[in-house]
């Protein structure tokens, strides 16, 4: 039987105090995550390492990830966050002075500095300014030409929740040599992400948000082209096929996403979020998706009602997320977002705005009392 989301939410003992509407930063551990993480800090300091034992766990954990995002195990990386995950493409593939990189305006720094960073090779980053905080497949597309090596893109916008169509934009790159990497943090976990329907080339995310993950694990998915055109920007013993052999050197790479895990893992943040995995995927990547967007419906149609102000109003309802993010045309915003952390309700203070992210586990009575600790 599926998990519900009243049985997911006794998993998570934060929600006895608070509740916890911020996924889009830093989602609270479920109590099987946090066990599945002590198992590994208490063996590794009452028992000797056995490595052939956590690398067997490790596999598992990339199935699950696997399973989750509808694609092959060998095409998953495991990294430390999505910064790294962007950091990889930036740094290891071939560029030349000239080429281009095409990007969001407004994005999270995360996917603008590795990109930005590239100027020192003369690769010029173009950013697309969204119309009323909507990403136009047609119009950021027209923006590559013959020398863009990049479209970097997030799969739902931080700051207002828009969530990108990825199988239009994958359609209006077919025949181009543009590789579309995807930042999906505030995507995966939340929304379904099939794979198998939207061939992107590289798609990251961090564990910590909406995966419901530790901080400091998360996982890429490397795309045959991608596979193809980008080198490890660090190469270690776990880069190699020959990974236990440590005097015959033998510098062949493994024929997958494996590469790009050095050495050394992160097994608790691993094996955490396997946990975390193992617990959406219970629920039913479908069953997730409709009760997180409609609770963020809920705070869409009530927030205007009450006098305030949404950054962004989905048009379709492909471009909605479980981000909702909002204003008061006079409260300010420090002021309200410390009256509701005093209330018990943990949300996102960005800049001018508050932004509010539920995930499948909460209930209708979590947003009641945010919107009643509101003031109108």
């Amino acid at each position: 039987m599926p998990l519900t989301p009243e049985e997911m939410r006794a998993l998570f003992p934060i929600t006895r105090r608070y509740a916890y509407l911020d996924h889009a930063a830093i989602a609270p551990l479920a109590t099987p995550v946090r066990s599945t993480m002590e198992v590994f800090l208490t063996r590794q300091s009452e028992e000797p390492f056995e490595r052939e034992h956590w690398e067997r766990l490790r596999g598992q954990v990339r199935n699950r990830v696997a399973e989750l995002v509808a694609t092959r195990p060998e095409s998953i990386a495991f990294i430390k966050n999505t910064t790294t995950g962007l950091g990889l493409v930036a740094a290891g593939l071939d560029w030349e002075s000239g080429d281009n990189v095409v990007g969001v305006d407004r994005e999270f720094p995360a996917n603008i500095y590795p990109w930005m960073d590239l100027r020192r090779k003369g690769v010029e980053l173009r950013l697309y300014r969204p119309t009323n905080g909507r990403i136009e497949v047609g119009a950021i597309s027209r923006l590559c030409d013959q020398r863009t090596r990049v479209l970097a893109v997030s799969a739902v916008q931080f700051w207002n929740g828009f969530r990108v169509d990825l199988s239009a934009l994958c359609a209006a790159l077919r025949g181009k040599d543009v590789l579309l990497i995807v930042d999906a943090i505030q995507a995966v976990g939340a929304l379904r992400i099939n794979l198998a329907e939207f061939p992107v080339d590289y798609l990251c995310a961090g564990a910590q948000k909406w995966l419901l993950g530790p901080i400091g694990a998360g996982f890429a998915y490397v795309g045959p082209r991608m596979l193809e055109r980008l080198h490890p920007a660090i190469i270690g013993t776990d880069s190699v096929v020959r990974d236990e052999e440590y005097f015959d050197y033998e510098l062949t790479l493994k024929p997958d996403a494996r590469r790009f895990e050095e050495a050394s893992p992160n097994y608790p943040g691993i094996l955490g979020m396997g946990a975390a995995v193992n617990l959406l995927l219970r629920a039913g990547p479908a069953a997730v998706e409709e009760a997180v967007l409609r609770l963020a419906d809920r705070l869409r149609e009530e927030l205007p009602r009450r006098g305030y102000e949404l950054l962004f109003s989905p048009g379709r309802p492909s471009e909605r997320s479980g981000i909702v993010s909002f204003r008061h045309p006079r409260m300010v915003p420090v002021e309200l977002h410390g009256r509701l952390r005093d209330a018990g309700i943990i949300i996102s203070l960005r800049g001018d705005f508050l932004r509010a992210s539920p995930h499948y586990y909460n209930s209708d009575t979590d947003i009641d009392r945010l919107l009643e600790a509101l003031p109108q």
